[in-house]
């Protein structure tokens, strides 16, 4: 019994220092660039010039 005691004292500790460190970096504003990195890969290319552009659109055709 002793052993089932300390299991659930270490998981609990475990999860409230996981949630102490996800509130923490929350806060510290990790997690706002997420939008703007999930919406980058359907950006236009800059660096391309028209050649380029013609000749990626003939490969994916």
């Amino acid at each position: 019994m002793d052993v089932l005691t300390a299991t659930i004292f270490v998981s609990l500790i475990l999860v409230l220092g996981g949630l102490v460190l996800f509130v923490w970096r929350l806060r510290a504003g990790d997690f706002e660039h997420g939008d703007r990195l999930s919406l980058s890969p359907l950006d236009d290319d800059e660096g391309l010039d028209d050649d380029q552009e013609s000749e990626e659109s003939d490969e994916e055709s």
